[in-house]
């Protein structure tokens, strides 16, 4: 039933919002995809820490662009796995790109860019994974919840269809750590999670109906459960980010959030971690490592 809050006038200001979140997107892709690509000479024996993934791992969008990484994969450099490096002291190869689906890893996403994969190797001690998302594809079920809430739904299509999706990417998954695994015998596997991206009752600043809210958010979570599962099964080292990320969601205030609400701030990524997010990640996973390379 449709609420003063999610009436007919404000819904086509809030279409208008989508639009606009969605063209300052599309605007730094392009400008990423039009700049001279940098490739990555393979280290023979693999790098000490290689970090894996999509812009969950590579980005903060606008802010702090790495211009020794390939430009396309837009990666910054107050990302997660960079921060990480500098915490515990490790050589970081980072072969995060942003638009990076499982199968870039071992293959190229674009000229320009080597698979993820070409990090690895013998010598290679700690390895963090963090995809998935654009392979389910979350980018599709949150558009089909933000034009169901501009009619006052609650995204029952994508509440029935992402479960399906979800599951649809664990064979690949789990072949991807078993690579890694292969690739890289001496290394310990780290997969980090996805954090609270939305509280239940919604807020403006995300423009999803309760209901679509939590649609989404169990997207989310069952995404963790699916890597969790498929990490465990492998030896690899879930951590979890939803937890900690509880009060830092996209609706809290923006010098609490991790997540960028649908009208992004200074990244212009909306859903993408901010670079407070980056570093509450960073600050996870540095523990996780501390913790199990010194007990191995």
């Amino acid at each position: 039933m449709a609420t003063a809050s999610f009436s007919r006038m404000s819904g086509l200001r809030r279409l208008s919002v989508v639009v606009f979140a969605t063209a300052a997107v599309f605007v730094a892709s392009a400008v990423a995809t039009a700049a001279p690509p940098h490739g990555h000479e393979p280290s023979p024996h693999g790098a000490q820490f290689v970090a894996l993934g999509d812009s969950g791992a590579a980005t903060t969008g606008k802010i702090s662009l790495d211009l020794h990484a390939p430009i396309r994969c837009m990666q910054s450099t107050v990302n997660s796995p960079k921060l990480v490096a500098a915490q515990l002291g490790l050589v970081l190869d980072d072969r995060s790109c942003s638009g990076a689906k499982i199968a870039h890893l071992a293959t190229s996403q674009a000229a320009g860019i080597a698979p993820q994969f070409d990090a690895l190797g013998p010598a290679t001690k700690v390895v963090t994974l963090h995809i998935g998302a654009n392979d389910v594809p979350t980018t599709r079920n949150h558009v089909e919840c933000h034009l169901d809430s501009l009619a006052a739904g609650d995204c029952a299509t994508a509440a029935a269809a992402w479960p399906q999706r979800t599951e649809a990417i664990a064979g690949a998954y789990g072949a991807a750590l078993d690579e890694i695994a292969r690739r890289a015998p001496e290394a310990q596997i780290f997969v980090d999670g996805w954090p609270t991206y939305v509280r239940e009752q919604s807020c403006p600043a995300v423009l999803l109906t309760p209901g679509a809210a939590t649609t989404v958010q169990r997207g989310y979570d069952l995404l963790n459960s699916l890597v969790a599962r498929e990490a465990t099964k492998r030896g690899a080292i879930y951590i979890d980010t939803r937890g900690p990320g509880i009060g830092h969601d996209a609706c809290a205030p923006d010098t609490e959030r991790w997540i960028e609400p649908l009208l992004a701030g200074d990244t212009l990524m909306p859903f993408h971690l901010t670079p407070l997010g980056m570093r509450g990640v960073a600050d996870l996973i540095a523990f996780s490592v501390r913790t199990h390379l010194t007990t191995r």
